[in-house]
């Protein structure tokens, strides 16, 4: 049996086509308001147009309007821009407060005589011990650096010194530079640098910034001479160094050594802080001394 598509296509458009009379009565007093001619198609027209002008209403709601956050399902809110902002607002607050809360209790330690122990200090903070990545000394370096004091006392700037297997043109530099470069220096705290090095305006060092409660580690074996508080530098602490080398850390939250303790290089000795009146936020700040000057850390440790 062949089923007939155009009989039924022919049954479809005549019940479509099937007309009715729509009339408005007054319901008290039976006087017809009006009548309106309307067939099946007329109605399934009119019905459709209303769908699909509402649904573009939606449409266009959603897409331009902020209706979209509170549709449940579209989207994550935790993407959305403001609340992003406000996310990070919240946490730089928290830290503040995180801040202000280690500094007056390091105060009020300091003020009835019962300083903060390293147990204490570090009960809420994940210290893990690192080694000195040691840098392998190159053989033509100490060369050059031997070359370079044998022929110290003389006047040329630029002669040069003929070494085994290779010609290098030898220039004279200050001292402490090379002094300087053939020490394996740890490096204290990793971090972004912030304010540099600028000793003319009395800014012997530079500033290391770094997430709350990280740990500051001493670039070099010594013991300590300096471990206490000053209103401008907070809580700082020094270690004097073999080769004349002084190395500073200022604005630390918590002192983990004390005077006269021996540390090694890479030994945790302080957490970060913002600490002291020449501070705007938690960082380090880092001194190198030489012979009694100050140097640029950046030249000699890697951060």
């Amino acid at each position: 049996m062949v089923f007939d598509w155009k009989k039924l296509k022919k049954q479809i458009l005549d019940h479509l086509a099937k007309r009715f009379l729509f009339i408005l009565r007054n319901e008290d007093t039976f006087e017809e308001l009006g009548s309106y001619k309307v067939t099946l198609l007329n109605i399934y027209v009119l019905a459709s147009s209303i769908v699909v002008f509402v649904g573009i209403l939606l449409f266009l709601l959603i897409i331009l309007t902020p209706f979209k956050k509170y549709i449940p399902g579209y989207g994550d809110v935790k993407n959305q821009s403001e609340y992003i902002v406000l996310e990070r607002k919240i946490e730089s607050l928290e830290n503040e407060v995180r801040s202000q809360d280690t500094y007056m209790a390091s105060i009020r330690r300091m003020l009835t005589g019962n300083p903060e122990s390293i147990q204490e200090a570090t009960k809420d903070v994940n210290i893990k011990q690192e080694v000195a990545n040691p840098v392998q000394k190159i053989k033509e370096d100490s060369m050059l650096r031997i070359a370079f004091e044998t022929n110290n006392n003389t006047n040329n700037s630029n002669q040069k010194a003929i070494l085994p297997n290779r010609n290098i043109n030898i220039r004279k530099e200050p001292n402490f530079a090379l002094a300087l470069n053939e020490i394996n220096f740890v490096t204290p705290l990793r971090g972004t640098l912030g304010a540099a090095y600028k000793p003319e305006k009395e800014h012997y060092g530079i500033d290391v910034i770094a997430p709350a409660n990280s740990p500051i580690k001493a670039t070099l074996a010594g013991s300590i001479i300096q471990s206490d508080w000053s209103v401008e530098n907070g809580h700082p602490i020094a270690i004097p160094h073999n080769n004349n080398i002084v190395s500073i850390y200022k604005h630390n939250s918590a002192l983990l050594k004390r005077f006269g303790a021996h540390v090694k290089a890479g030994e945790v000795i302080a957490i970060i802080g913002n600490t002291g009146t020449l501070t705007e936020g938690p960082h380090l700040h880092f001194e190198l001394w030489y012979n009694g000057s100050s140097v640029n850390p950046v030249n000699y440790v890697r951060f």
